[in-house]
């Protein structure tokens, strides 16, 4: 009995793959506005926009992705970075933004976090991005405690070539 649960679980790791998808190239996206609780966005639920360029670099499973244009302006005024980090497990992006502008509103002081998870499929990614408050924690701050602002995303990067 032991000897068989051995061999179904080296089987099982052989057939899994410990290697990140390539999620490299400069990807075209529509955004979505899904929801606007805080506004941190400054566009309403519902609100669609096209053409946003991203370029994502790749060393292992270690990710960048930079926003480029008035998309990628308006991520640094928020946040302070054009640039999501991250990793990339199988065929699965999980990146962030710090935020690093400062805010206050009373006694509340804040920064907006960014939050992007996405899923490559092929040529096409999608996924959403997720904006939240990082506070002091002060009575002041009310619902940046709580609210989030969430944006989906969907897009292709040209064909790659299979090897």
């Amino acid at each position: 009995m032991r000897k068989t649960a051995f061999i179904l679980a080296l089987l099982a790791g052989a057939c899994g793959s410990d290697t990140p998808a390539n999620v490299a190239g400069t990807y075209t996206l529509a955004l979505t506005v899904e929801q606007n609780q805080c506004g941190i966005l400054t566009n309403d639920a519902g609100t669609t926009s096209r053409g946003a360029t991203v370029v994502v670099t790749q060393d292992g499973s270690n990710v960048t992705a930079q926003v480029q244009g008035a998309a990628g302006l308006g991520l640094s005024l928020i946040a302070g970075s054009d640039t999501f980090t991250g990793k990339v497990s199988d065929h699965s992006l999980d990146l962030s933004i710090i935020g690093t502008v400062a805010g206050s509103s009373g006694t509340c002081a804040f920064t907006r976090n960014a939050h992007l998870v996405g899923k490559l499929e092929g040529d096409s990614l999608s996924g959403s991005v997720t904006y939240t408050y990082a506070t002091n924690n002060a009575p002041d701050c009310g619902t940046r405690e709580t609210c989030q602002d969430i944006q989906l995303f969907d897009g292709a990067r040209p064909p790659t070539v299979s090897s």
